[in-house]
């Protein structure tokens, strides 16, 4: 009987050691999305008419912190932050005021924001205007 136990436990342990290696394999994916470096001169903001589901490169300016966003012909408020989720971007988040990352429209009223070394951001359609930083 104790041989049986024994190897039943063993049986067990292994299942769950394999599970845990197949779900810290699948965390480990590859990002889709390259890091980018903010520029200056060379601003992008994406299309005025995006396509929904389209990942377009996006300079976000958060000297005041991210919580709106011009994208589309649009301005939009950031709605949530997902802490618990990983950046598609590759990379880690660069020093600076401001971050270079993408924009997608992901139905007519949301579009995300994903950068490297930043958790996904989600947007939707502004109330009111940004009020000025200092």
């Amino acid at each position: 009987m104790k041989t049986f136990l024994s190897s039943a436990a063993l049986f067990l342990s292994a299942v769950l050691l394999t599970g845990c290696a197949v779900s810290a394999a699948h965390d480990e994916r590859p990002p889709l999305l390259a890091a980018r470096d903010f520029g200056m001169d060379t601003l992008k903001t994406g299309p005025r008419h995006p396509k929904q589901g389209q990942w377009y490169p996006y300079d976000m300016f958060a000297h005041c912190g991210i919580k709106f966003a011009t994208f589309g012909g649009r301005l939009w408020q950031l709605d949530q932050i997902h802490t618990n989720s990983r950046s598609q971007v590759a990379g880690e988040r660069k020093a600076g005021n401001n971050v270079a990352g993408y924009m997608a429209l992901q139905r007519p009223d949301g579009a995300s924001f994903q950068a490297a070394g930043l958790p996904p951001m989600d947007f939707v359609p502004a109330k009111d205007k940004p009020p000025l930083c200092a």
